[in-house]
């Protein structure tokens, strides 16, 4: 059978590669969309997609859509490796503050005060909350996230925070503060309860049915896993981290890693698929955090003829 098929209504026109069909994964156009920008880049996109010597070529070389799909699976796992960088530098910079937060306001931390297996397994969870709403988020497709709608986009949604990821925090009142842990804490609950959230008078059921005057707002079906159970962070909840640590948390998140003589890039979590996704989650479940009873320095091997020294 052949292995690209081309489907064309008036509205649209889709291109179907019969390896990635029964993942349900093809490229589509939108025509009112298409002419309604006019833009010449995307005009010319679409012809270099659908040109016949990108998909069959004569002289039997490999299809450029082919190129085009190995080079984003190696970017993805790139990214995985970043990520992994990302995630595990995060999870010491919350937990750093968590304890931060508890000395401010005189409270114990150590000699049994708070447990460091404990404060890793809030911190691990708190990160994969945020790794899986980058996910979602970049994946209308599944039909969760409303990123469609602009009162949860431009209001609500992680992906709001993201544009903080290179904001300059120019006064200490902007370091100090607590907006970005605000805003996801109030992302969290939303994720757990639903919305729009109504209860009855006895506030023992959370009722399904939506008033009409809703309409102009979005539904956001309650998530409740463990993952976003409040119960199960019960050092992290009441911790409301400074703008100074989440800004940097953000922007490891949204940024691949620095590399010299390499630009850094915005992260693409729709590009990476369940194998990355698990490749970073095995990568910290041997992360354990622990209390330095003395300074430490964190150095790397020496390397002479290739071998650590």
């Amino acid at each position: 059978p052949p292995r690209w098929v081309i489907a064309l209504s008036r509205d649209q026109m889709i291109l179907i590669d019969r390896q990635k069909w029964p993942a349900s994964r093809m490229l589509r156009f939108d025509f009112d969309l298409l002419f309604g920008e006019n833009n010449p880049d995307s005009f010319l996109a679409v012809v270099s997609l659908l040109h016949r010597e990108h998909t069959c070529p004569i002289d039997n070389s490999i299809p450029y859509l082919d190129d085009l799909d190995e080079n984003s699976h190696k970017h993805a796992y790139e990214v995985s490796d970043d990520l992994k960088y990302a995630l595990r530098k995060s999870i010491e910079l919350i937990g750093n503050e968590a304890i931060y937060w508890r000395k401010s306001r005189n409270e114990g931390v150590f000699k049994g005060k708070i447990d460091g297996d404990q404060l890793t397994l809030e911190c691990l969870r708190y990160m994969y909350r945020l790794l899986f709403l980058f996910y979602i988020e970049s994946r209308p497709d599944l039909g969760y996230s409303p990123m469609g709608n602009d009162v949860y986009r431009l209001g609500y949604s992680l992906e709001s925070l993201r544009e903080m990821d290179t904001t300059e925090l120019s006064s200490e009142e902007d370091k100090e503060s607590t907006y970005i842990s605000d805003s996801l804490d109030r992302l969290f609950q939303l994720m757990w309860e639903g919305y729009p959230r109504w209860e009855d008078p006895s506030k023992q059921i959370i009722l399904s049915e939506v008033d009409e005057t809703f309409y102009e707002s979005f539904r956001l079906t309650p998530l409740r896993a463990h993952l976003f159970d409040p119960d199960r962070l019960p050092n992290l909840t009441r911790v409301r981290f400074r703008n100074v640590i989440m800004r940097e948390v953000i922007e490891l998140m949204s940024l691949t890693r620095e590399v010299k003589g390499k630009r850094r890039g915005r992260v693409s979590y729709s590009l990476l698929g369940i194998n990355q996704l698990g490749a970073v989650y095995e990568a910290l479940l041997s992360f354990r955090g622990f209390f330095a009873e003395e300074d430490l320095f964190e150095v790397q091997p020496e390397f002479k003829n290739g071998k650590s020294v």
